[in-house]
């Protein structure tokens, strides 16, 4: 697909030539249209006059005057256009924007119909919360409702109150993540010959969060058993597993197997601790929590974790840094992966975000770039 964007124009990106048009402006669809647009296809945020919903979305960057401050309507933006229409856009407003295009991203409001007569092989990518049908269709739905309902919030957090559940807007990227990988299976189908006509794809935002569902919820679900949460760093059946502070940052720890266990003890001078009978099942250090999680807390906390995931390693330990969120930007792997990329505001402000989550060697995809500002492309894209 890495066709000419225009004519007499080459392009080595691997979708250049695709349209794509965001006429929802959700997060979902956003990063779903942001996947296309990195990787060279032709993105248009089909926006209302005051913008798209994600423009008044936090985080905000600071110094830059609404509605071109959103950090994160920035990040799903870079590479693309933006248009407004005097009114919500309705398939009228659409019919010459549509002309042409491969991929129309809803919200589940507009008809596959409403855009076939302008682009007869068009693919309607409508991503939902709970899908179009279905018992939870009519439902309102957030990024927290669907990671309890997909088992992920309820064991984590203290022992008591309530649960902890995730900040940020990750819920809505799998969402997005997932109807990128079926919509371009459907443009590639079309690309080949092997399909044709207009289609509606239909994605869940809850139903792709399913693939985090722990076993634990399913194995619940089927014995009637309900689980209580037993508090940070405990997640039966497994233990050593779990997020420790040292003296210069934070020690990530999933040491389960005996030898791993045994090993680790070595590391952590606890070897009193090693050939205990009851600890060498992860489930059995487990019960003694109490017991060990002080030793280890008090081990770890003056020394190096850099040193510890040294040795550890060398030691056949899985062991890892975790870095902090200003870690995150000059930490080595990131750096050589070039996993942050730099994202400009509308209005020239910058800050780092992350890239692409794939790679792609022979035609590699944009890492960061430029967020339009609202109705910037309407005098060339509009007749």
């Amino acid at each position: 697909m890495a066709v000419a964007a225009e004519a007499g124009a080459e392009s080595d990106a691997a979708l250049a030539g695709i349209k794509v048009l965001d006429v929802a402006g959700t997060i979902a669809t956003g990063y779903c249209g942001k996947l296309f647009a990195d990787h060279g296809a032709d993105v248009i945020n089909v926006e209302p006059g005051c913008g798209f919903e994600t423009r008044r979305e936090p985080p905000f960057v600071p110094g830059v005057d609404a509605p071109e401050n959103s950090a994160l309507h920035a990040y799903l933006s870079t590479n693309k256009s933006s248009v407004v229409l005097d009114a919500k856009p309705n398939p009228g407003d659409l019919k010459e924007l549509t002309r042409g295009a491969q991929v129309v991203l809803d919200d589940g409001s507009s008809g596959v119909a409403d855009f076939a007569d302008s682009a007869p092989d068009v693919v309607v990518s409508t991503i939902t919360w709970f899908g179009r049908t279905g018992p939870y269709a009519e439902f309102q739905g957030t990024g927290a409702v669907c990671w309890a309902l997909a088992g992920l919030v309820r064991n984590v957090g203290p022992a008591e109150g309530p649960p902890i559940i995730a900040a940020g807007c990750g819920a809505e990227i799998v969402g997005g993540l997932t109807a990128y990988i079926g919509t371009l299976g459907q443009v590639v189908a079309r690309e080949m010959g092997n399909a044709s006509g207009p289609a509606r794809l239909d994605t869940s935002i809850l139903e792709a969060n399913l693939c985090f569902t722990e076993v634990g919820g399913v194995g619940g679900y089927r014995s009637g058993h309900r689980g209580r949460r037993l508090g940070i760093n405990r997640f039966a059946p497994t233990y050593p597993l779990g997020v420790y502070a040292c003296a210069d940052g934070w020690l990530g720890v999933t040491a389960l197997t005996p030898s791993q266990w045994k090993s680790f003890c070595t590391l952590l001078d606890m070897e009193e601790y090693a050939d205990v009978p009851q600890y060498q099942t992860a489930i059995g250090r487990l019960y003694d929590y109490d017991v060990l999680e002080p030793v280890i807390k008090e081990r770890v906390q003056d020394r190096s974790a850099r040193e510890l995931v040294r040795r550890g390693q060398d030691m056949r330990i899985p062991l890892a840094p975790v870095p902090t969120m200003e870690e995150l930007f000059v930490t080595d792997q990131y750096v050589a992966r070039s996993a942050f990329g730099e994202v400009a505001t509308a209005t020239g402000p910058t800050f780092k975000a992350p890239s692409t989550p794939f790679r792609l060697f022979q035609t590699p995809g944009v890492s960061g770039g430029r967020a339009a500002r609202l109705g910037e492309m309407n005098a060339e894209l509009l007749p």
